[in-house]
């Protein structure tokens, strides 16, 4: 395959990650995409967090996606998850080992980010 081909599965496979098309991830992965590999610096599992697309997180993280992964801005994919006010998104990647205890590019806590009481609670 030419770097151009991986190039362009790799677009698809996030364009699929972002939508929650959860069969077309799962035919990538079984392909062998690399589900850590960023596009224009943010990596598929902080796609699948904005979008509130557990079933995604979950097929990525048991495919050896790195739940504490930080994109071009420094955030992690549960911070990606905190500021969409995504519960279970929160709640499925703490479940995984996910780090609460990071900072926003702001400066602020993740728990200073959260807007809703239920993810506060999850954050504690």
């Amino acid at each position: 395959m030419s770097d151009q081909s991986k190039q362009q599965a790799q677009t698809d496979f996030i364009w699929s990650v972002k939508n929650g098309q959860a069969d077309d991830v799962k035919r990538f992965i079984k392909e062998g995409i690399n589900v850590n590999e960023s596009v224009s610096g943010r990596p598929p599992m902080h796609h699948a967090a904005d979008g509130g697309h557990v079933d995604i997180l979950e097929l990525l993280v048991e495919s050896g996606a790195n739940v504490d992964e930080k994109d071009k801005h420094g955030m992690t994919p549960l911070l990606s998850a905190i500021f969409e006010g995504h519960k279970d998104c929160v709640e499925y990647l703490l479940s995984k080992g996910a780090s609460k205890t990071g900072t926003a590019p702001s400066g602020q806590s993740y728990i200073e980010c959260a807007e809703t009481d239920e993810i506060k609670q999850l954050l504690k």
